[in-house]
């Protein structure tokens, strides 16, 4: 595989098929034209419960109002980690089914997954965290690992490495060793793909691409928005392969 990578395609994405030529697809995506596994589309257009309705779990106790702004009557408070049904979103707000009818709940206070108490650093994961920090301490100021709101965090197999200086150019040289290390010993660190000063590194392909936009991270947009620290820009996200997890 050695062609560049032009986007990521998230799950469900609707694409245009071209043609096909032995296990690969050439298609046309919003992000252009380009080519990808056959395996990877479906013929159909996957089908949900409520075919098209999407969900989003409260981050937190919320109230739920009758329009997009606090200005607006509450219809009662709903509990956190309640799911909802998602319908629409206007102005920082989203319009969603919930145990107390249908109304509008600020994106803040809601999440695109259910909460689940986070397991701890899995054994990988910490093998990668002590090596990266032995080797590069001085340009961390801190590393976050377990904790909810994302599959790699929530699970023990994600690390952020937080670089001292970031603005920097001396803070994103070292951000971009560290990165560079990563990356050339994802095998042995068992690391699946990595994210850095809104770039995404996939194993797969061993290259660099876009991350806000690029088709990953799109639930960001409407929840947390784009910032320094969701585009990656003050820290690396490191990731360990599911099938890696139990070494």
């Amino acid at each position: 595989m050695t062609s560049n990578r032009l986007a990521v395609q998230t799950g469900g994405s609707k694409v245009r098929l071209i043609k096909s030529t032995g296990a690969w697809s050439y298609i046309d995506t919003t992000a252009g034209h380009g080519w990808i596994p056959v395996s990877s589309l479906v013929a159909n257009e996957p089908q949900g419960s409520g075919n098209s309705t999407s969900y989003r779990w409260t981050a937190s106790a919320a109230n739920v109002r009758t329009g997009p702004a606090l200005s607006y009557e509450s219809l009662g408070l709903v509990a956190g980690n309640e799911k909802v049904s998602y319908l629409q979103s206007s102005d920082g707000w989203s319009k969603v089914a919930t145990s107390k009818g249908t109304g509008w709940i600020k994106n803040t206070l809601l999440s695109s997954v259910e909460y689940h108490a986070p397991k701890q650093l899995q054994p990988m994961t910490r093998s990668m965290v002590k090596e990266v920090q032995g080797r590069f301490d001085a340009s961390i100021s801190a590393v976050g690992g377990s904790r909810a709101g994302s599959t790699g965090h929530s699970s023990g197999l994600a690390a952020d490495f937080m670089i001292k200086d970031y603005t920097s150019a001396s803070g994103i040289d070292a951000g971009d060793a560290i990165a560079a290390y990563l990356a050339k010993n994802h095998e042995r660190l068992g690391i699946s793909y990595l994210i850095w000063r809104d770039r995404l590194w996939l194993a797969e392909d061993g290259q660099w691409g876009p991350y806000s936009t690029g088709g990953w991270g799109k639930n960001l947009e409407s929840s947390r928005g784009w910032n320094a620290t969701t585009k990656h820009m003050d820290h690396i996200h490191a990731e360990i392969s599911p099938s890696r997890a139990d070494k």
